[in-house]
């Protein structure tokens, strides 16, 4: 087990729990002050001190990382995913672009790169990536990079078809910095690191439906998700969650909580 204390504990539950609506997808950076020398004769508990050490790695870290606006890699396409209006959409085609998408954007490129140094990805993927076919986005790729490093969020913006248009923001529940110093003292114990927790938020803007926000959350083999719409479309979307959750179990294996419907505030 961790020896971290329950008064540690408390801290990181309070650094890492802040979260970013997909309405202002940027998250500002962790609140954290410098730590101010004390006098010589001070002393702390040994709570104390994982708490000042905590403070001052995530400071370090956050020191070593130039400043930035958006806090999160933000992945747009220039046009529309599909050019004709969708009346029968093939989910399996969806699925598809949204992966080339990201694939593309350049972000991952490093991780590409090992797969293909250890032969398990083509040349040509590697020469589809925005680094090797436009040299002048680089250093806006390597910002969205060192963003997605100090952040963990990933958002995406694009066009599905003409006035079908997809907001989707992913972030680990732990934010990155915090999430290392839990797993240096894991490691230190002799355990294994925490599994990984997510959160997603996405809005999607239809030409009938209008809005719909759903929120999910994934860790350990478990998703939960909460919908919301439209008053007009409440039962519509209610009468569809069941199929929804039972053709998500098919796919991924997960175990999914009943989906949860309410009406969106604030929106058109």
């Amino acid at each position: 087990m961790s020896s971290i204390t329950p008064l540690l504990d408390t801290l990181v539950h309070q650094v890492a729990k802040q979260r970013s609506p997909v309405a202002a997808l940027p998250r500002h950076p962790l609140p954290v002050a410098p730590i101010q020398a004390a006098a010589t004769t001070t002393e702390f508990s040994q709570a104390g001190q994982q708490v000042a050490r905590l403070l001052q790695l995530i400071d370090s870290w956050q020191q070593q990382l130039p400043p930035r606006g958006s806090q999160s890699a933000f992945i747009q396409t220039a046009g529309q995913l599909f050019p004709a209006q969708a009346t029968n959409l093939n989910v399996a085609a969806l699925v598809s672009k949204l992966q080339t998408l990201v694939k593309d954007s350049g972000v991952f490129y490093e991780t590409l790169l090992a797969r293909w140094a250890a032969q398990k990805a083509p040349i040509n993927l590697l020469q589809q990536q925005p680094q090797n076919r436009t040299p002048s986005t680089i250093q806006s790729i390597l910002g969205q990079q060192i963003d997605l490093l100090n952040s963990g969020m990933l958002r995406i913006e694009t066009e599905l078809w003409p006035q079908a248009t997809l907001q989707w923001l992913v972030q680990p529940e732990v934010n990155p910095l915090v999430q290392r110093w839990r797993d240096e003292q894991r490691r230190q114990q002799g355990d294994e690191p925490e599994a990984a927790a997510w959160t997603s938020e996405i809005k999607l803007s239809l030409p009938v439906l209008g809005v719909l926000r759903a929120k999910l959350r994934l860790g350990d083999q478990h998703l939960t998700m909460q919908v919301q719409c439209t008053e007009s479309q409440v039962q519509l979307v209610r009468s569809q969650v069941d199929m929804l959750a039972q053709r998500l179990r098919q796919i991924t294996g997960l175990q999914i909580d009943p989906i949860a419907v309410g009406v969106l505030a604030n929106e058109s």
